[in-house]
């Protein structure tokens, strides 16, 4: 057996459309059955307030999109607490509700800055951050929810550029400490102060430790540290004193950066990139990790993190053989080949592909996840022919019609998902054929109504 990371931390933002955000008390906890069994034992969520109005602030019986994200997301804490799951929370301090953001509340944005940000140097803004979350501890308690552990992050809809907030991550770290002091009048004092280093530079790392050994030593409890895209392991830097080390592991690309991201190239498969981040939190001797998922696309990369940072299995292939046993039957060993395999769509082979699948599929058993595999395969193999065609005719346009009918599939048909936002805009991260072909299509629409209003 492996090693044992004591935190492993799913987290699973609810939002933008994804499966978190549309998924049923039953469907969330079928996932997180299945996500304890590969060894996680820490759930958590942010309470994500982009375009959504302050809530708390209203008279009557209102069920708008603010009110039925809230109850999903308290939903899903309530399923991971039934299920053992500790909780903890994901916080993003001086980001507010819309109706907050006003001209003598704003902050001053750009760059990493940016979202419904409030600027805590202006006056009773600090008051308002807290107040908020005064409410939302008060609201997990009313519905006898117990957080853990509260983990802050200082940017991705956080931060403000103005002068009396510099340095930002100081701030960040005043307001994150405020916060969780809240919580621990709520939830008692063994609730636990964590970070989450998402574009930290080495200048907020030593910043940041500087202020928390001087004015808040032995507070913070851990640090996980941002793992860049394409990388296996994080830059080692100061952590404040006593702070444990984690990684923030993101589980929802494949083995390489690029479209192979948030499903816009089907299920995210990374063995080789997610074991040797485990290899290095071990040789860190680090105590954890937060692995951030956005749904039910990176299923494989939730096995393979669990299953071996739980101790369970020693190797990601071991994972990959139990997860072909587990769910898709047959030939337990060659589904793992595949499966690494199509971690790396760049370099794959798609006829290759689709004679092993063909092959290993025939002694499988139908389900949701061999279905998902499949059409992976089915836009790897469009994308192939539609790269290597030259001129647009009909037989390329129906290839690249296959790959955003297999896509579709995937979105709708077996994720679920619903009303998709920011980073799953359909069109958002798509082969370099696909400008080419939009704007074909847009044209013959353009033309066909044309010729019908002049046939009128």
């Amino acid at each position: 057996m492996g090693r044992e990371l004591p935190i492993r931390e799913l987290y699973c933002p609810s939002h933008f459309g994804n499966f978190y955000e549309v998924a049923m008390s039953n469907e969330m906890r079928s996932t997180l059955e299945e996500a304890k069994f590969w060894g996680y034992n820490r759930f958590s969520d942010w309470f994500d307030t982009i375009d959504l109005y302050n809530l708390y602030d209203r008279e009557g019986n209102y069920f708008n999109m603010p009110e039925a994200m809230w109850e999903r997301k308290f939903e899903n804490f309530a399923v991971a607490a039934d299920l053992g799951y500790e909780l903890g929370l994901v916080v993003t301090p001086n980001h507010v509700f819309s109706d907050q953001v006003t001209p003598g509340t704003m902050a001053e944005t750009g760059g990493r800055y940016f979202g419904q940000l409030v600027c805590p140097a202006r006056t009773g803004v600090t008051e308002l951050i807290l107040e908020n979350y005064r409410k939302l501890f008060k609201d997990f308690a009313a519905r006898g929810l117990t957080l853990s552990s509260i983990a802050a992050g200082a940017y991705d809809y956080g931060g403000c550029a103005c002068e009396e907030c510099a340095p930002w991550i100081v701030t960040f770290g005043k307001l994150a400490k405020a916060i969780v002091e809240l919580g621990k009048e709520i939830f008692g004092n063994q609730l636990k102060a964590d970070l989450w280093a998402w574009w930290w530079t080495d200048e907020d790392h030593e910043n940041f430790s500087d202020w928390a050994d001087r004015e808040a030593p032995g507070f913070f409890s851990a640090v996980s540290n941002h793992i860049l895209y394409g990388e296996a392991q994080y830059k080692v830097r100061r952590l404040p004193a006593g702070a444990g080390e984690r990684s923030f592991t993101h589980i929802g690309y494949g083995e390489k950066p690029g479209l192979d991201v948030y499903g816009h190239y089907g299920p995210t498969i990374a063995p080789h990139r997610l074991e040797e981040t485990y290899r290095f939190l071990c040789k860190r001797d680090a105590s954890g990790f937060l692995a951030y998922s956005e749904g039910a696309f990176d299923d494989v990369n939730k096995a393979i993190m669990g299953g071996l940072a739980s101790g369970q299995f020693e190797t990601a292939h071991d994972v990959l053989e139990a997860y072909a046993g587990r769910y898709l039957g047959g030939d337990a060993q060659g589904w793992a080949t595949w499966l690494t395999d199509m971690g790396d769509v760049e370099s794959l082979d798609p006829s290759r592909s689709r004679k092993q699948f063909d092959m290993l599929a025939r002694g499988a058993k139908s389900s949701e996840r061999l279905d998902m595999f499949a059409e992976k395969l089915a836009m790897c193999e469009a994308d192939h022919t539609t790269r290597n065609a030259t001129e647009w005719t009909p037989d390329r346009i129906h290839t690249a019609e296959a790959f955003l009918a297999a896509k579709e599939q995937l979105w709708r048909g077996i994720w679920r998902r619903g009303l998709c936002r920011h980073i799953f805009r359909f069109d958002w991260r798509m082969p370099e054929w696909y400008g080419e072909y939009a704007s074909i299509v847009k044209k013959n629409r353009k033309d066909s109504a044309e010729a019908k209003l002049a046939q009128a």
